[in-house]
């Protein structure tokens, strides 16, 4: 299974470099940033040239492209329609939007979404960083896939040669 991380209007150059370095620790097959098209990609540790990154002005285009790729869409979002990433269980490519840092996704996105998942929390902050998200997501799926992941030498992951 392939995951694609789509970045809704993320504002922060720091979240976008921090998101870009995860998703290509965590194999995403790409990431979409939509909205914005000049961007800083700071804090990725230059994973940037070694990731696949595609740029849509608006989701409605984005969302055309990973459906017709086969993806299924799956919001990031806290909600009452939500599921626990604890609990669904991944069987087909997937393509995780998050949102903008201070309002989440939009409702129109939403909307055009075939489900939406929740990361359970248990402290006393409404959220956690979108990057952080990023993380749990990513390796919540990459964990039910059949992808092998890196082997170990010493203290440090052997490069991917895919």
């Amino acid at each position: 299974m392939k995951a694609v991380v789509i970045l809704q209007n993320i504002e922060k150059n720091t979240n976008l470099g921090q998101l870009i370095r995860t998703c290509n620790a965590l194999g995403v097959a790409d990431v979409c940033v939509v909205g914005r098209k000049k961007y800083s990609s700071y804090g990725n540790q230059n994973t940037h040239s070694t990731t696949k990154i595609r740029h849509f002005f608006d989701f409605p285009a984005a969302h055309h492209f990973y459906k017709s790729s086969g993806y299924k869409i799956a919001a990031v979002e806290i909600s009452e329609a939500s599921q626990s990433i604890n609990t669904v269980r991944f069987s087909c490519n997937t393509a995780f939007i998050l949102g903008n840092e201070g309002q989440g996704i939009p409702v129109a996105v939403l909307a055009l979404s075939d489900y939406c998942v929740y990361i359970p929390q248990y402290g006393n902050g409404a959220s956690v960083n979108v990057n952080v998200a990023c993380g749990v997501v990513l390796n919540t799926f990459m964990a039910q896939s059949d992808n092998t992941p890196n082997t170990i030498e010493r203290n440090k992951f052997l490069a991917s040669t895919v």
